[in-house]
């Protein structure tokens, strides 16, 4: 029997201090770039391209974020955030937890189509031998997670929840340390 404080550290463990996507939105988004990004040109570039409402690509979302690997959940054993994932994480305010439940939710739709031999258990099982991503959203919660999984781990490659725009940035800029 597992105690409380176990349950606690397997599913609410720290992932990155201060958290991702709590509470999210751009200015956490700038927070985050504040404490990860080192060089002041660079620094200063990604923070106005956030607080104009500017995408931020893959190669400057690796500057602020690393590949993060996670506990996974049900079969998925491991669970990677790719530095992109961490940035939509941050800027729309989805938690590890949230991606968990719905990576949870899922397994068992999933399961359930398997047990009804249905073409849409067929097309899961052959994304996932091609390493073709998967686009889940989460019905109780309306959590998009598009990911590629292998026999007992994902890769998440982006996050966001459905029909909701991403969060504006605030008029006059961020308040920064």
């Amino acid at each position: 029997m597992c105690s409380p404080q176990r349950v606690a550290a397997r599913y609410l463990h720290s992932d990155l201090i201060p958290p991702l996507g709590f509470p999210g939105g751009p200015c956490y988004v700038v927070q985050r770039i504040m404490e990860e990004v080192h060089n002041p040109k660079l620094r200063d570039d990604l923070v106005a391209d956030v607080e104009h409402g500017l995408k931020i690509d893959n190669q400057e979302a690796g500057q602020i974020y690393h590949l993060d690997a996670e506990a996974g959940v049900g079969a998925f054993k491991k669970m990677l955030l790719v530095p992109h994932t961490q940035y939509r994480m941050d800027q729309r305010g989805i938690t590890v937890t949230e991606i968990r439940m719905a990576l949870a939710s899922f397994q068992k739709a999933r399961n359930d189509e398997r047990s009804r031999h249905s073409y849409m258990a067929k097309k899961w099982e052959y994304d996932m031998m091609r390493g073709e991503p998967i686009n889940w959203t989460d019905p109780k919660v309306k959590l998009t997670v598009v990911f590629l999984a292998g026999r007992d781990m994902v890769r998440v490659i982006t996050c966001y929840w459905e029909g909701e725009s991403d969060p504006k940035p605030t008029q006059g800029g961020c308040p920064v340390p």
